[in-house]
């Protein structure tokens, strides 16, 4: 029977003290108000708390998750461990840093399995939905009360293991969670095995019953539709296609179709920005980087030199046939329709949406780091100029790649470049491995604060086929700023 610790304040009769560390000196230990230190003023943020936690899994689980007053943090374990009963969730006051609940669920295999639990999923109610998989036993979904008490585990795998791949960690890690998304009174989740077999279930919240199924992977809820991504292998051109499905029953809404080159990579999820979903569309990039290989091939078969030079012949390449950004993309979750498209400057590895805008850094071939903008608040979308964030003071921009040429520059972009945080109408948080910076939406040149960071919170993100987008282990709510990392969660405000 999984264990639920409840902290005072919560409804924990019966229940055992949390253990963990508590919060630091720093922390009064009552909630913490919105302050004049808040990313939304021009005051430099100072420690509100620290708290000591169970690591996640893997670093793509690690984001915080703000919801119902609570920062909810997914633990795990790896083998090893020989507890009869391992933690999969803690729930901390947002505001004080004091641990409210732990969830910890009993180990299948002690010393011999792995547990991964993924982002945890808030639900307006105060509910918090849990997906946990431990390796090669069980694929779970737990709802839990607000205060942290198991109201229902859905078996996602009852059954059915080795035909949906439960059975699937040999090896290593074969099998990753998506992250959840939640609609009014139905949930999805999926899952993706060894990056080609693609599975998702969507299920009644009130009940846990199993609505409607397809071998896709969820990338985003956009209202009442759920959107989709078909396996990049199988037959046909159905490959890679992102698909709108109604959540009540499944029904196909629409459908994008992948490019032919790469169907995997096509396209990554963007933003949801009200009704419509943003997506990064690398398909002109990807048919110009087949183009570049054929070219340069052409022109080794054509050379009459004794030794080829391939760095100059790609550099002769490169020269002659600059290569075309990715794209931007805003579809209408109704029909799918294309509502706008704006070209960036290079490869996208960080995107994130505000209110009515969408915020990307772009990183060239030549490494330059741009920050890239789509203002949706008005009748028509504006892509306004980028701005060269070598202009920014004091920010880090280099990429430590080395001499990779233009392929690997732009594959390992995601591993150095600044990372957009959050993004509200007034203030834009960019994160480098080592500080963050506040910058003015208006004119984001200019720096509001700075604070050093305790340690480097770049992850990418939670699935198989998006890990050149990279995003940062921060969220923000209230005027706070929570920063996770490795074994400690830090609140700034």
């Amino acid at each position: 029977m999984a264990e639920t610790w409840a902290a005072d304040g919560f409804d924990g009769d019966g229940c055992f003290p949390p253990e963990g560390s508590p919060p630091s000196a720093a922390s009064s230990g009552s909630s913490v108000p919105p302050s004049a230190a808040s990313p939304a003023s021009g005051a430099v943020p100072s420690l509100a708390f620290t708290v000591g936690l169970p690591p996640a899994w893997h670093d793509p689980y690690r984001t915080p998750v703000i919801g119902g007053g609570l920062v909810l943090v997914a633990c795990g374990w790896q083998r090893g461990t020989t507890d009869e009963a391992g933690p999969v969730l803690a729930a901390l006051d947002a505001g004080s840093g004091v641990e409210r609940f732990r969830l910890r669920i009993p180990v299948a295999r002690p010393g011999a399995t792995d547990c991964q639990v993924g982002i945890p999923c808030p639900l307006p109610d105060g509910r918090i939905l849990v997906p946990v998989y431990q390796w090669d036993v069980s694929l779970v979904v737990y709802l839990l009360a607000p205060d942290g008490g198991i109201t229902r585990a859905d078996d996602l795998g009852a059954g059915r293991e080795a035909e949906l791949h439960v059975f699937g960690s040999d090896l290593g890690i074969k099998l990753w969670q998506e992250p959840l998304v939640a609609g009014p009174d139905a949930y999805a989740a999926s899952w993706v095995y060894r990056a080609r077999a693609y599975r998702m279930q969507c299920r009644d919240l009130a009940t846990g019953a199993l609505r409607w199924e397809a071998d896709e992977r969820v990338l985003a809820r956009v209202g009442d539709v759920v959107v989709t991504e078909t396996a990049p292998e199988g037959d046909g051109g159905d490959r890679g296609a992102v698909v709108g499905r109604a959540i009540g029953d499944g029904g196909v809404l629409w459908r994008l179709q992948s490019r032919p080159l790469y169907p995997e990579r096509s396209f990554s999820p963007g933003a949801v920005v009200g009704r419509s979903l943003v997506l990064v569309d690398r398909g002109r990039r990807m048919a110009a980087d087949d183009a570049r290989e054929e070219g340069i091939l052409e022109l080794v078969v054509d050379s009459s030199a004794d030794q080829v030079d391939f760095d100059e012949l790609e550099r002769l390449w490169d020269r002659e046939h600059p290569p075309p950004g990715e794209d931007l993309v805003g579809y209408g979750s109704a029909d799918g329709g294309e509502e706008w498209r704006f070209e960036m400057r290079g490869t996208v590895t960080s995107v994130v949406a505000g209110p009515a805008s969408v915020c990307a850094v772009v990183v060239d071939d030549a490494g330059r780091c741009s920050l890239e903008r789509v203002h949706l608040d008005g009748a028509v979308p504006r892509h306004v100029p980028p701005i060269d964030l070598a202009t920014v003071p004091d920010l880090v921009t280099a990429l430590r790649t080395g001499d990779l040429g233009v392929g690997g520059m732009r594959f390992r972009a995601h591993e150095t470049a600044p990372i957009v945080a959050h993004i509200d109408h007034d203030r834009l948080l960019l994160a480098t491995d080592t500080e963050l910076v506040c910058l003015s939406v208006a004119d984001p040149r200019a720096v509001i604060w700075r604070m050093p960071l305790p340690e480097s919170p770049r992850v990418t993100r939670p699935t198989t086929t998006d890990r050149r987008i990279a995003t940062a282990s921060i969220s923000c709510g209230q005027g706070l700023v929570h920063v996770r990392g490795h074994a400690d969660i830090w609140t700034f405000g």
